[in-house]
């Protein structure tokens, strides 16, 4: 991540976690800002009260902005609802193409059709067809099966190794469909990182927390991590706030509701088995895009090897 010189994007550095109010409001204010524009993926982007919001000019926002994520507001929201659509075209296949364009912020359906064509060089009707497969293969590749944190950044086996698809029914005879409660998560925003960066990153914000460095901790994604490509991951990592109460971090309400869970000791599951072992077999369920993908990890009991351990969440809704 590339900070610059602004003493905001410094005091979002993990060694730096205590700066002062003023900066921690404008940390926040820009977390909650890039929230509310994922939230209102389908609505005009209103540059001028984003930046309002924010405590900023337009044009403060806009370098900010771009320096923080590497894109611009308006390419960072255009990149957002290309993937918001890619995402409904995979597992919304009742919903009509030009329904998915206009709920995704696009003027037109000639429009939606240009962006997405340039985004993922196919068409939306080929990447429905099973275009995304191949797009997340050849574009995303590695990155896709390690965009997650694995709690051991040393353990280079399981950060390197290629994603080899689980046996039929292995991971599915795993998966249990729960209701989770609402979390109210402190946060750290990592962008740009996966494999072992990320996974050396989060390990060095939890050694930054020593207070709570036994209790559980928390990655999320709020997109498919499968279309999304390294340089605009934007991962969230922390604890709950009563755990971790402190005003130099994001916070974020991680939504109550269904999701398909996977727990695991000791191993390090993909999402991606998940998708390709339950969810696509499913005739019940099917993914929610309007919540995020969650990891949850903590250490293990002594007497349970003292390793890690955790469940994976997908998001869903019934058909």
């Amino acid at each position: 991540m590339q900070t610059g010189s602004d003493p905001v994007l410094s005091a979002l550095s993990p060694s730096r976690l205590a700066p002062r109010p003023s900066r921690l409001v404008r940390i926040s204010r820009l977390y909650e800002v890039m929230d509310l524009m994922l939230d209102s993926v389908g609505d005009p982007l209103a540059l001028q009260s984003l930046a309002a919001s924010a405590s900023y000019s337009s044009y403060h926002f806009d370098r900010i902005f771009r320096e923080l994520t590497g894109f611009s507001a308006v390419e960072y929201q255009r990149k957002r609802r290309l993937r918001r659509a890619a995402h409904l075209l995979r597992h919304e296949p009742d919903v009509a193409v030009g329904r998915i364009a206009q709920d995704c912020g696009f003027p037109s359906n000639a429009a939606f059709a240009k962006a997405f064509r340039q985004q993922f060089a196919m068409s939306a009707k080929s990447w429905r067809e099973g275009g995304w497969r191949a797009y997340m293969d050849a574009q995303v590749g590695r990155e896709s099966d390690v965009s997650f944190f694995v709690a051991e950044p040393n353990n280079l086996a399981a950060l390197q190794a290629p994603y080899r698809a689980p046996e039929p029914g292995s991971i599915a005879a795993r998966v249990a469909v729960r209701s989770l409660p609402a979390v109210r998560l402190r946060y750290q925003r990592f962008f740009g990182q996966s494999g072992a960066a990320l996974a050396q990153a989060c390990n060095g914000f939890i050694n930054a927390h020593a207070q709570a460095s036994s209790m559980p901790w928390y990655g999320v994604f709020d997109e498919d991590p499968g279309f999304t490509g390294e340089r605009e991951y934007c991962y969230d990592f922390g604890a709950a706030s009563e755990v971790l109460d402190d005003p130099a971090l994001g916070l974020r309400l991680l939504p109550a509701g269904s999701y398909a869970c996977l727990d695991f000791c000791g191993e390090w599951p993909r999402f991606r088995a998940m998708y390709e072992d339950w969810l696509e077999r499913q005739s019940v369920w099917r993914l929610d895009s309007t919540r995020p993908h969650i990891q949850r990890v903590e250490r293990a009991a002594a007497g349970d090897g003292g390793g890690w351990r955790g469940w994976l969440a997908l998001p869903v809704k019934k058909r």
